[in-house]
């Protein structure tokens, strides 16, 4: 489980080089992501970290982490590279590798460039695959007045927008194989452009589930922006502002320009509505997961947890060159890597569901539709939400995003509003979307407000257990649900470096904690974000 809310934290710039006129290999930043070891090899553990006065082991969202810490990073430059690295970087096409224009392979594939957000919200852009301007949707504000098909060459000269694909046997002796995506290239100057790219039929999965039409399993992912020898690029330069793997058709500036699928009820049957936007995430990475250098730094964007595939996938995303504007040109592309293997029944696959606060929907901004909360950043805040379990299941992580700069920390509770106060009409924002500032309702800061949840949640146990254990009053309403607990806090965390001598904080893998939860269906949870 992926939740959604929004905090910030202290960093001290562990780099003391200062990046202001950076020149060459310094402006993809290589030298700050490396590591001596991986985390599994040099005799790690797990770390603490405090909200308020309560202090938390940092188990990274796993409900079981003694199970599944410290995790295993290995994969990147010993296998994709190792495998398809010489053929990506050289542009091959063989037995294995193609190395074709972007608007060759897929109708739908999409590469846009956005020089700020301000023009990203008025979808004010620059399309680097003109060839494919009549596959938007009719009507498209991409298409309305919105990007413009004739200024590519200004970025990308007379070079095209290429797809490259990888796909190789395993040589470890066991069924399956690994495919590697990548696209570009991209020619970024900082300023916090935005990139959005997506294709379709991602990692040619199609193909795979017609020799495994039961399916088949992906247990290793390596998805990030490289360069073109394949060196990873991290946070700074690059924010990975998200990477959504999706059910097709899920390229989603190519879908109608709507927030949620809409399903029409015709003559009794349910019919989905072709060329919407799924947002049944089935993998995805985020700039916030990068981890700090003593917890495996950017090997943390390889990950193993085993996803079962039974259709095929369309990927879409957006980054973002965080550099300040004008920096040196950088090339980069974007590249996702997979090893797949026929299901093993023996072997439990992971479910992914995001649960996140109701955001404001607004077809005529295109930054609303990437889900963020405007939060004044003159004083503390606070944003709420609730709901209900949609099924039963066991929780094996709950992995925190959050577009981090205003994030200070979040909970994860089971229990209604009222076990934690928040039913109180001064508790109720004008909006959804809209955070409430803390001492407008009668809190000094967002540590007192803590406070008071958590006060409010010991005084719901206490009566859960007189009502419902002891049965005093078997008859209260809580005692139909599950006794009222938290289930996982999290806190931000970052890294700083330094500009004009002047330290800026880049997102880092949240602090998480997080204990075992066996949900049911209806159980209610409530979430908050400070």
């Amino acid at each position: 489980i992926a939740l959604a809310s929004l905090g910030y934290a202290n960093a001290v710039a562990r780099v003391k080089e200062d990046f202001a006129g950076a020149k060459g290999d310094a402006n993809y930043f290589f030298h700050t992501n490396s590591i001596k070891e991986y985390s599994v090899d040099n005799g790690w553990k797990t770390g603490t970290f405090k909200l308020g006065s309560k202090e938390f082991r940092d188990t990274w969202g796993y409900a079981y982490p003694d199970d599944n810490l410290p995790l295993n990073h290995k994969g990147y430059k010993e296998d994709v590279m190792r495998l398809c690295g010489e053929d990506l970087k050289n542009g091959a096409n063989n037995e294995r590798t193609f190395t074709i224009p972007m608007h060759k392979y897929d109708k739908y594939g999409t590469a846009n460039y956005y020089k700020s957000t301000h023009d990203f919200s008025e979808w004010n852009g620059v399309d680097l695959i003109p060839e494919s301007k009549d596959y938007y949707e009719k009507g498209s504000p991409y298409v309305r007045g919105g990007l413009n098909f004739t200024a590519h060459t200004d970025i990308m000269g007379d070079e095209e927008i290429t797809m490259q694909r990888c796909k190789v046997p395993r040589d470890d002796g066991k069924p399956g194989g690994w495919v590697v995506d990548r696209v570009g290239p991209f020619y970024a100057t900082g300023g916090y452009d935005w990139w959005q790219i997506g294709w379709s039929n991602l990692g040619d999965f199609e193909s795979i589930l017609k020799d495994h039409p039961e399916g088949f399993d992906v247990d290793i992912k390596a998805m990030m922006p490289v360069a073109q020898d394949g060196r990873r690029l991290g946070h700074p330069p690059i924010h990975i502002h998200h990477i959504h793997a999706v059910p097709r058709m899920g390229v989603r500036p190519r879908n109608r320009i709507r927030n949620l699928c809409m399903h029409t009820q015709i003559i009794g049957a349910t019919i989905t509505e072709k060329n919407c936007y799924n947002s049944s995430l089935v993998m995805e990475q985020h700039g916030d997961y990068q981890c700090n250098v003593e917890d495996d730094g950017i090997e943390c964007l390889t990950t193993a947890e085993n996803r079962r595939i039974r259709e095929g996938l369309d990927i879409e995303g957006e980054l973002n060159d965080v550099r300040p504007a004008g920096s040196e040109k950088i090339k980069f592309y974007y590249q996702a890597g997979f090893r797949w293997s026929p299901i093993r029944p023996e072997v439990r696959a992971v479910s992914q569901t995001t649960i996140m606060a109701p955001a404001s929907l607004n077809r005529t901004d295109q930054l609303s539709r990437t889900v963020t909360f405007a939060t004044p950043t003159k004083a503390e805040h606070m944003l709420w939400y609730t709901g209900r379990a949609w099924a039963d299941g066991e929780l094996f992580r709950n992995k925190l995003h959050a577009h981090n700069m205003v994030f200070e920390s979040s909970e994860f509770f089971l229990g209604t509003p009222k076990d934690l106060g928040l039913d109180q009409p001064r508790m109720w924002p004008e909006k959804s979307y809209k955070p409430i500032r803390t001492k407008d309702i009668g809190f000094a800061d967002n540590d007192d407000f803590r406070d008071w949840l958590f006060g409010n949640l010991e005084e719901a146990q206490k009566k859960f257990d007189q009502n419902c254990v002891e049965r005093e009053d078997p008859s209260d309403e809580a005692c139909g649900r599950p006794r009222p607990r938290l289930v996982c806090a999290a806190r931000y965390d970052s890294e700083d470096f330094i500009w004009e001598g002047n330290e800026y904080s880049f997102d880092r893998r949240p602090k998480t904690w997080c204990e075992p939860w066996t949900f049911r269906e209806g159980d209610a949870f409530t979430v908050t974000g400070l």
